[in-house]
């Protein structure tokens, strides 16, 4: 187990700022991710004297720490305390959309642009947060792109003191997050819990989100926004993780070929399950059965 200390990157799916790009104090990594395919799990790390957020737009995402598996979802954040050992564990990082960044806890001058006071009374809240899970709102995650696109624009003041007043509006508003506890109900609409319960006897056959809408009891236009909303991701991301969640138990327990497993998920070809399957897994279906196979 190591500390990991990124690199500057800027392609299409990664945009991470380090410090020596920014030079704002207290800030180390501000990043945006925009993944369209599955990369491999990130090994267990800690970061010395950090805090660590990541913010999610859309999509879904697995963080472990210590021994608990927190499943992130759009509209989430999720803090990550200095010195805690957390990764992925096996899971790989499914396509998805979030922030990122990371405040340094070791009180500086100038820190974030605030006065002593205010610097020191943040870093002891981020350090007695009483919880690591929120709820997030549109809000807050158009004060987080609109803090990195103004560091986007270069390092003139203008930008930065921009860029700090959203990134600020965001961190002091933590407290008043509605925290996601451990047993929390995962679906808090009845029509949304009916389609989750279809989906899960069904997802093998053809299933149109009209049917889904009738089944909860909205119109189709804001079955789909309510769905997101609460489960994190669209109704047909949804049916297709759960038919690759499927996959991946079958590679594991039988030994059913590609195709046909392929044509009983539904897929028009072995071809575009496997497309799929990599997408959401980074590995070919035959590649994950002989990696799993390997292991054991």
């Amino acid at each position: 187990m190591k500390e990991i200390i990124d690199e500057y990157c800027w392609d299409k799916e990664r945009k991470l700022f380090t410090h020596d790009h920014h030079n704002v104090p207290g800030i180390r990594n501000f990043a945006h991710y925009a993944l369209h395919k599955a990369f491999p799990p990130v090994t267990e790390h800690f970061h010395s004297n950090i805090v660590e957020f990541h913010c999610l737009v859309k999509g879904r995402r697995v963080t472990r720490v210590g021994s608990r598996d927190y499943i992130i979802t759009g509209r989430e954040c999720f803090i990550t305390f200095p010195f805690e050992e957390h990764s992925t564990g096996e899971f790989p990082e499914n396509p998805c959309e979030f922030y990122a960044f990371q405040i340094n806890t070791l009180p500086v001058d100038l820190f974030l642009g605030l006065s002593d006071d205010l610097r020191d009374y943040l870093i002891d809240m981020l350090l007695h947060l009483p919880h690591r899970h929120y709820r997030i709102s549109y809000n807050d995650l158009q004060n987080l792109k609109a803090s990195f696109d103004a560091l986007a624009l270069g390092d003139s003041p203008d930008n930065v003191y921009l860029s700090l007043q959203y990134l600020c509006c965001f961190l002091f508003n933590l407290k008043n997050l509605e925290p996601i506890l451990e047993k929390r109900d995962p679906y808090t609409s009845p029509g949304i819990q009916k389609c989750i319960d279809y989906i899960e006897q069904h997802y093998k056959e053809p299933i149109s989100l009209s049917a889904l809408a009738k089944i909860s009891g909205y119109s189709l236009s804001s079955f789909k926004v309510k769905f997101k909303d609460i489960i994190g991701i669209t109704p047909a991301e949804y049916i297709t993780l759960r038919k690759i969640e499927y996959a991946k138990h079958t590679l594991k327990s039988q030994n059913q070929s590609i195709t046909d497993l392929a044509f009983e998920l539904g897929f028009s070809s072995s071809n575009y399950f496997c497309t799929v399957f990599k997408k959401y897994t980074n590995l070919t279906p035959s590649r994950y059965s002989l990696q799993y196979r390997s292991e054991l």
